[in-house]
């Protein structure tokens, strides 16, 4: 019986031991490498209840590891520098200069980018939702 025990035991622990080695090495994507990762076309913008997606088609921004971005879009500067800020849930563009924009994430994904895009001048808000350029 006790042999029986003994094998019983070292079965199970083998069982839990190879469990517990599934693929969980794979870590999550940081917020920078995901918006890094590529470059980012818009699919939707509106401004309230205004679709503007047709207007601003093509649009595209590419934010760089060295904290530089390009641009495309009639709402947004052409190139500069960009920053995170409150804890990456904010995105500066130019930070203190007269040309900064602030673009407010609600959510980043591999393969979506959702943000509010706040006008300084006068405080407009448009909504823009981006995906990955082909």
């Amino acid at each position: 019986m006790k042999k029986n025990t003994f094998y019983y035991l070292l079965i199970l622990t083998l069982m839990l031991n190879l469990s517990a080695c599934g693929d969980k090495d794979t870590a999550e994507p940081s917020r920078l490498e995901l918006l890094t990762a590529k470059t980012w076309q818009t699919s939707k913008v509106t401004l309230g209840s205004i679709d503007l997606s047709l207007i601003l088609t093509g649009t595209t921004i590419r934010f760089n590891n060295d904290k530089t971005f390009t641009s495309n879009s009639s709402i947004l500067p052409a190139s500069g520098n960009w920053e995170f800020a409150s804890d990456e849930t904010i995105i500066i563009l130019n930070p203190g200069t007269t040309d900064e924009v602030q673009l407010t994430v609600t959510e980043l994904k591999e393969n979506s980018l959702k943000v509010t895009i706040t006008d300084p001048d006068n405080n407009t808000q448009y909504q823009a939702e981006l995906v990955p350029a082909p």
